[in-house]
């Protein structure tokens, strides 16, 4: 409850006035009424009359005090001139000199206190605005990081998990086409990329066509003059909002994907005009870019058996191809093993089969059963990883055949990892 006691800065100006008047007034004709016979108190030891103005200088500081005590001065006097006062009355002037000092040493020490707490008065309501704006911002990122924890506790954002995903998916429809596949496909980019608002479209020599095959939230029409769509086209790979090749103007779009295959061809666009602002980051960004490369590759291609023979030699090319771009685009690293037998046995026969069937989720084989090869692919594995497959393979050949590696002439002629240059890709993937 706000009172103007307790508050002086908030009384206004009229009755500051007012107050100064009437306590100036009390102590002129109080005394008089009271003690007419000395009415300046000069013989009890202490000027009565002077506490008017001193609390006026106590509440409402230096000036209006000055003013009070000069006042109540002046009219004494003027009391005195028209002899209203019974004339033994006296003036001491010492006395008087001493309380205007009084009162401006009161006035002055309100003022200063004033001034401190005015000062401090806004440094605490400062600091009480930042508290609040604090307060606001920690809840909400409070509220944001619980809503990432919840939507994340059973979902690992794993690039190994999306790619299989992504072979489950694409890789097992009947008919390999972007229109049948579309409704798959942007289901697996709003799991992955937390997409709210985003829609498919298919491409034809690098132009987007309507309508959209799949979408997600209420789009609208795509802009072909639009600079992500346009950095999209030239770069050949994913632009979003972050990169500094789509800045040269604004774009409607957070991020724009294509459906891109190793040569380069586009089959289609994920247009994204909404995502979840904590999703905008370089390895969501990164999972969505390698996501739609091999989806890209898998409307191109119609093999998708893992372990390949030597007629699909080809398609095995395009894969390490992809692994190849990858690593030198994304720093994914990627392992290429070639396993052979320099002697054809009924062990060595036994322990190649078993390694086609110990095949991990995303490695890719091209096996030649005749002079017993084998080219081992083995995406998103890097040095550690190698070294732990090739320890696993020296243990299932003994407990398999009862003999090492060395003793079945079972050789592993080339350990790469990518990437290498393009060049050298079509030298190294042989089966001779």
């Amino acid at each position: 409850m706000k009172t103007h006691f307790l508050r002086p800065r908030e009384v206004p100006e009229l009755q500051i006035w007012a107050e100064v008047i009437i306590f100036t007034a009390l102590a002129l004709g109080l005394p008089i009424l009271f003690n007419a016979e000395d009415p300046f108190w000069t013989e009890g030891g202490f000027s009565w009359p002077v506490l008017g103005p001193l609390l006026v200088a106590l509440r409402y500081g230096f000036s209006k005090g000055f003013i009070s005590i000069l006042c109540l001065l002046i009219g004494q006097l003027l009391l005195l001139k028209v002899t209203i006062l019974s004339t033994q009355s006296g003036f001491n002037i010492n006395a008087m000199i001493g309380y205007i000092i009084v009162i401006m040493i009161a006035g002055e020490f309100r003022d200063v206190w004033e001034r401190t707490n005015q000062k401090q008065s806004i440094e605490l309501e400062y600091v009480t605005d930042r508290l609040e704006t604090f307060t606001r911002q920690y809840h909400l990122i409070s509220s944001s990081h619980d809503k990432i924890e919840q939507m994340l506790a059973g979902h690992t954002l794993s690039l190994r998990e999306s790619l299989q995903a992504v072979r489950t998916s694409i890789g097992h429809l009947k008919e390999r086409r972007l229109d049948s596949a579309a409704q798959k496909i942007i289901d697996l980019f709003v799991e992955y990329g937390m997409l709210e608002k985003a829609a498919l479209y298919k491409v034809e020599n690098d132009t987007i066509l309507e309508p959209s095959l799949a979408s997600i939230g209420q789009m609208g029409t795509p802009e072909a003059n639009d600079p992500l769509v346009i950095a999209m086209f030239e770069e050949k790979e994913l632009v979003s909002v972050k990169d500094e090749k789509a800045s040269s103007g604004l774009s409607k779009y957070h991020i724009a994907i294509p459906l891109i295959d190793v040569n380069n061809t586009i089959y289609g666009a994920i247009l994204v005009e909404k995502i979840q602002f904590f999703a905008l980051k370089n390895t969501t960004l990164t999972l969505l870019a390698v996501m739609a490369g091999h989806i890209g590759d898998l409307l191109r291609h119609e093999i998708t058996n893992p372990v390949m023979n030597k007629e699909e030699s080809p398609y095995f090319i395009s894969q390490v191809k992809r692994a190849n771009k990858e690593a030198k685009r994304y720093n994914i690293p990627s392992q290429l093993l070639k396993i052979k037998a320099m002697s054809i046995s009924d062990k060595s026969t036994q322990l190649m089969g078993y390694l086609n069937e110990a095949r991990r989720g995303l490695d890719i084989y091209l096996y030649d059963n005749e002079n017993q090869v084998l080219l081992l692919l083995m995406p998103l594995a890097d040095e550690l990883e190698k070294a732990g497959f090739i320890a696993r393979m020296n243990t299932w050949c003994k407990e398999r055949t009862g003999n090492t590696l060395a003793e079945l002439d079972i050789v592993i002629e080339q350990q790469v990892s990518l990437p290498v240059s393009p060049d050298d890709i079509k030298r190294m993937v042989s089966l001779s």
